[in-house]
């Protein structure tokens, strides 16, 4: 019986019925969201902040939102992320699944078979990634008192294929679809410090599943209740974030700031569809005044001081390090360039908005490892925002 969907068909089947993360295709550290601004610096953005995202990482950085601006509105923030091998990955595997009868034995199904182990031993080890999000959000900084409220819906796709080909199957798939909200505030306890925090409330359901080549071509028809009913996983969760932001030193050249967060405090439990732990994460940054251009910033994070996620306990995997250089900023148009390091990689950043509307690009690489270093995940990042 010859194969009639193609490897990217597999993926909307995933998607259509709302999968989500449960277990550890990779080393990958779970996240509910990757900023844009935040990963084109490299993703250090505890003590910087200055706009709704801030809720992800630190509340307390509502503080640091421009008075002057008024109302941040985030109508649309579509994003789309994609690694760098799954187009590659989804065209070799439509190529094996029209496989004909190439043996002429009146059976297409062994041929297609043979197809599909054959991309999956090209690819073993090679980790194929896909996200799409959206993110509305609106803030205000009223100088003493911030606050933003915002709603996430987002969806992911990593698959794996083993090194070895055996009883345990051969590709592995994590993936994840979760909506839910989140609502902030920073409070100005005295001049340059704010407490903030945060609560939230997500629904997330669950794939983590090891396909063998025999069960994707048996499946075929029916992949997509096989998903539904037999391997999704769901859960809800309520989770508080709590933080401090520091800016002192103001009259100087660098007007450093400092930051600290505590995320996911005691856990973002979702059951049987998997949890997030808790991380304290502390940052660094500088300000410096800077001629020419608009504004300058760079930022020094260090995530997860207690050593919580039990991927593994890398150092290199917690460091980040960026900056953002603001070339113009006016209110009809501005410019930004980024670039930094993400668990030792390169990142760069570059995003462009005219009146209400803003195109944000980023390319870094994850690690998928258990240290920085051993195998990275060079990923594209492309957001489509509008708002003011």
């Amino acid at each position: 019986m010859k194969l009639r969907i193609s490897f990217i068909a597999f993926l909307f089947a995933v998607f259509s019925v709302s999968i989500a993360y449960s277990g550890t295709t990779s080393r990958e550290y779970p996240y509910l969201y990757k900023s844009p601004r935040a990963m084109g610096m490299g993703g250090a953005y505890v003590a910087m902040g200055g706009r709704t995202d801030a809720l992800f990482y630190n509340p307390a950085g509502l503080g640091n939102m421009p008075v002057d601006d008024g109302w941040e509105v985030n109508i649309i923030g579509l994003s789309g992320e994609l690694g760098k091998k799954v187009l590659d990955f989804e065209d070799d595997m439509k190529d094996a699944f029209d496989t004909g009868d190439l043996n002429g034995d009146g059976n297409d199904g062994d041929d297609q078979l043979r197809a599909v182990n054959d991309v999956l031993r090209e690819y073993r080890g090679t980790n194929m990634h896909f996200r799409v999000s959206d993110l509305t959000s609106i803030g205000r900084n009223y100088e003493s008192f911030a606050f933003a409220l915002g709603v996430l819906g987002s969806a992911r796709f990593d698959g794996m294929t083993h090194q070895g080909f055996g009883a345990d199957g051969l590709l592995e798939v994590n993936a994840e679809a979760l909506y839910g909200g989140t609502a902030g505030m920073s409070y100005m306890v005295s001049e340059g410090l704010f407490l903030g925090a945060s609560v939230k409330y997500f629904h997330r359901e669950a794939l983590f599943h090891t396909f063998t080549a025999r069960e994707l071509v048996d499946r075929q028809n029916d992949l997509e209740d096989y998903i539904t009913d037999e391997l999704r996983e769901s859960g809800n969760a309520i989770g508080f974030d709590a933080g401090v932001f520091y800016s002192f030193m103001r009259d100087s050249w660098f007007r450093p700031s400092f930051g600290l967060s505590v995320l996911n405090v005691g856990d973002l439990d979702f059951g049987d569809a998997g949890k997030m732990p808790m991380t304290v994460n502390l940052g660094f940054a500088v300000s410096p005044e800077i001629p020419v251009f608009h504004s300058l910033t760079v930022g020094l994070d260090y995530v997860d001081l207690l050593g919580n996620y039990d991927q593994d306990d890398d150092t290199g995997k917690r460091l980040r390090f960026g900056g953002e250089l603001v070339l113009y900023d006016s209110m009809f148009a501005s410019a930004a360039l980024r670039a930094g390091l993400y668990q030792g990689y390169p990142t760069f950043g570059a995003e462009a908005r005219l009146t209400v509307l803003t195109i944000s690009y980023v390319t870094y690489a994850e690690e998928i490892g258990a240290y920085a270093g051993q195998n990275r995940d060079r990923r594209h990042l492309v957001m489509l925002n509008l708002g003011w």
